[in-house]
This record gives structure tokens, sequence and C-alpha cells, in this order.
């Protein structure tokens, strides 16, 4: 009886959890299908009267599908490059053993403190100077550097535990640096590089800063500078359109989870066990 006085309680607090959690999206979807008039309703109405398509055609006919194309453009190419560079990095962090191992990375430890206007100031003034506002890669480079820290030590928690007897083989048999990282070291840490991929870039397809002030063209923002500069005008608010391109926005992130959930848990858990 005790056990199943447990249970219960179990099912009954995971069941609110999810309700408590699934409510804000369901709203959101909801809304999108609501006029104006019936979403400052009083009292609110929880499903729409009438579905309404209005706020997703205004949303096709506008220039959301081109901040949706930045930014996906945008987080692919700065997840690539993020993983790369921080690949690189924590390899070697993790093969290099030197006093100053440590003080490396406690250096990308602080980084992640930074302020971000302050590193945002930063590499607008280096930006300006080259001609490289609006652009895309503006927007890739600041995104990248604010989350190489947290890929160098993601990916370092699964180098140190591949065993170095792997690589050395392979160097014998005539394999180079470059061959054994690429063939054998990121292959065996799959699990770390997708965790870090996918964190990338569900980073980079949030941010809003960088995108913002980084861009001044429709045609380079991504979207969430673009909801914010369409949608969020003074004394105009289209609640509508904003739930729907909201919607629309979260399917890339939920396919990138559905297919990769299996990794992405993979990656978690063992760098939890890592650490």
């Amino acid at each position: 009886m005790n056990k199943t006085l447990i249970n219960i309680i179990l099912y009954i607090i995971i069941i609110s959890t999810m309700i408590i959690l699934i409510f804000p999206i369901a709203w959101m979807i909801l809304t999108a299908f609501k006029t104006t008039d019936e979403i400052f309703k009083i009292p609110p109405t929880f499903l729409p009267k009438n579905f309404n398509l209005d706020a997703f055609i205004y949303v096709i006919n506008s220039d959301m599908p081109v901040f949706f194309f930045n930014s996906i453009v945008i987080a692919f190419f700065t997840s690539v490059i993020a993983i790369f560079i921080g690949g690189l990095a924590s390899y070697g962090i993790s093969r290099a053993k030197h006093w100053t191992t440590n003080s490396i990375l406690m250096f990308f430890l602080a980084s992640m403190a930074f302020p971000v206007p302050l590193l945002m100031i930063t590499i607008y003034k280096i930006l300006n100077l080259i001609n490289g506002l609006d652009t895309y890669w503006a927007v890739i480079i600041g995104h990248t550097l604010l989350t190489l820290p947290i890929v160098i030590w993601l990916m370092k928690g699964f180098i140190d535990d591949l065993p170095i007897e792997v690589e050395e083989s392979a160097y014998i048999d005539g394999a180079s640096i470059i061959d054994i990282i690429y063939k054998i070291v990121f292959p065996m840490t799959k699990p770390g590089v997708i965790a870090s991929a996918i964190y990338v870039f569900v980073t980079s397809w949030n941010e809003f800063i960088f995108g913002l002030s980084f861009t001044t063209s429709t045609d380079m923002r991504p979207l969430p500078a673009g909801i914010n500069l369409v949608f969020l005008q003074e004394f105009q608010y289209q609640w509508p359109e904003m739930m729907a391109i909201a919607t629309v926005a979260t399917i890339p992130i939920l396919l990138l989870f559905l297919f990769l959930q299996k990794y992405f848990i993979q990656g978690v858990t063992a760098g939890a066990v890592k650490n």
C-alpha cells in the first residue's frame, strides 16, 4: 500500500509538471488561431471560437520567411564553426600535459562571466573597421564567440575519457594528427559532438542582441530581431501574428530534438558522469 501510494503521488507530480510546462505552449498555438478581438476578450477563452488562419497567412506573406531562412543559415554555420574550433581546442587542452592547461580552462570558464554587451561592443568595433557589419558572418562570429567556451568544456570531458592507446596505434600506423582527430577522436565522441551542436544551434536560433545590433537590412536580420522590429511597435502589438511566427519558429528546434534526442540524451548523461 505504501509503494502504491508513493507511485500515485509521483504520477500526480509528473502529470502536474507536464501540464504546467505544456500549458504556455498550448496557449501560444491556440492564440495564433484567434482574432485580435477574441484575444482581448474578458473573460479570456482557451479554445478559439472560430479557427482563424489569417495570422499564418500574414506571416507567410511578410518578411518572416526571409528572417526564418537567415536564422537557419546563421545557426547552421555557427554550429559547424563552433564544433570545428571547439573540438580542436578541447583536444589540444585534453592531450597537452602542461601547467598552463588549467589556466586556459579557467580562462574559458571566466569568459562566460563577461557581460554580453561589453563583448558585443568590442566585436562591433572590430567588424566596423573591416566593413563586416550587416552580413551573415557578423552574427555568426558573435554567436560562435558566445558559445565556444561551453563547447570546449563539453568536448574536453568526452576526449579526456578516450583511451589514448587508440590514437598511439593510429599514429604508429602512419596516421597524421588531423586523421586521428577527424577519423578517430570525433567519431568516438559522437554523443558529445551532437550534444554540443544542438546546444550551439538552439543558442544561436534564440539569440537576440547580436542579431539586432550587427544587422541593419531586412535581408540579413535573423528571426528574433525580425519579430521584434515587425511586430513590437509603438502602440501596436500584433499578438496573433506573433504567436503564429513563434509557433512556426519552434518547428526546427522540435525536429532537431526529435531526430537527435537519442544522441543528445547520451551526450548530456555521459558528460554529467565524466565531469
